[in-house]
């Protein structure tokens, strides 16, 4: 399924928690346009009403409504590839907010179109950008992404907590063998990259608390054993060119020396090669002579200078 910008809306997990949440959560104060604030907040009001009055303002969707409409707006300014994880996050976050409610409105697809008509009634421009996301977010999926929300909510409370650590790396532990009885092979690779991502995390924390490594009560659970170093596909493929071009480079220089030890043996120009490596050796045999010459006819000079010396000195005495 392709966007209206090019970009194909694909069912996305790695990369949105804790990040996706995090710039949602921050979204009220990114000093976004004041004008555009007050006609969103005009918007979720009239929103509002479509949802059952109660009085517990756990049932309201007018905040919600402010920060999803600011959130979708900031979103087309980011990249076809980059909004992707942005995208599944604002499906999940919005069909997480209308779970929770009383709506009127009865299917989650309209939802969002009855979302769009309010938010560009006014002249605010809030793109269509995540529409295709929609029908992406059926309940399965929705599960999932549950999962790894209250996942990384366990991990962030664990990284904050000071004393009581040990029940939030349990309450981490049983989360992700959740994750394990799941039938994962329906989803695409971000699945599985996302929980071996967080298992990297989560081991990089016991690192600073070994205490957790040999607990009998935790060393059942999947996530207490380490991650393994695998060798990533796209490494691999990362790599294909380097390895070619070095295999091409090692054959090539074999060829070589094959070539030249064929020529040297077994051709005329190897022929002349060994009578001129024999005429060298010679010419150098030649020069070592004379340099032994040399060297002897020195030492023989060095000899008789120091006898006469002898000489001269022992005659003086007598």
């Amino acid at each position: 399924m392709v966007n209206n910008n090019g970009a194909k809306a694909e069912l996305y997990f790695k990369d949105i928690f804790p990040k996706c949440k995090d710039y949602y959560n921050s979204i009220l104060h990114l000093g976004i346009s004041k004008y555009i604030e007050d006609k969103v907040h005009k918007a979720c009001n009239d929103f509002n009403s479509t949802f059952q009055p109660n009085h517990d303002v756990w049932y309201s969707f007018y905040q919600p409504c402010i920060k999803l409409g600011l959130y979708l707006h900031e979103v087309k300014n980011k990249n076809i590839y980059d909004r992707i994880p942005y995208c599944n996050f604002f499906i999940y976050e919005l069909k997480r907010e209308v779970k929770n409610k009383s709506p009127k409105i009865e299917k989650f697809d309209d939802v969002y179109e009855e979302l769009l008509k309010l938010y560009n009634k006014d002249d605010v421009i809030i793109p269509n950008v995540c529409k295709e996301y929609v029908s992406l977010m059926n309940d399965p999926v929705y599960k999932i992404f549950k999962m790894f929300d209250e996942l990384y909510g366990h991990f962030k409370d664990l990284n904050k907590e000071k004393y009581d650590k040990f029940s939030h790396v349990k309450l981490c532990a049983e989360k992700y063998q959740e994750f394990l009885e799941q039938d994962n092979k329906k989803y695409n690779n971000s699945f599985h990259e996302e929980l071996d991502k967080f298992k990297e995390k989560f081991h990089k924390f016991l690192a600073t608390e070994p205490k957790y490594k040999d607990n009998n009560e935790l060393l059942n659970y999947f996530l207490m054993t380490p991650p393994k170093k695998e060798i990533k596909a796209e490494t691999l493929l990362g790599d294909t060119k380097t390895t070619v071009k070095w295999t091409s480079t090692g054959v090539l220089f074999f060829a070589i020396l094959i070539i030249i030890f064929i020529l040297y043996n077994y051709s005329a120009y190897g022929s002349y090669l060994r009578l001129k490596k024999r005429k060298i050796k010679n010419l150098r045999n030649r020069k070592n002579k004379k340099h032994y010459e040399l060297m002897n006819l020195f030492e023989g000079s060095q000899k008789n200078i120091i006898q006469n010396k002898h000489n001269i000195l022992y005659n003086s005495v007598v």
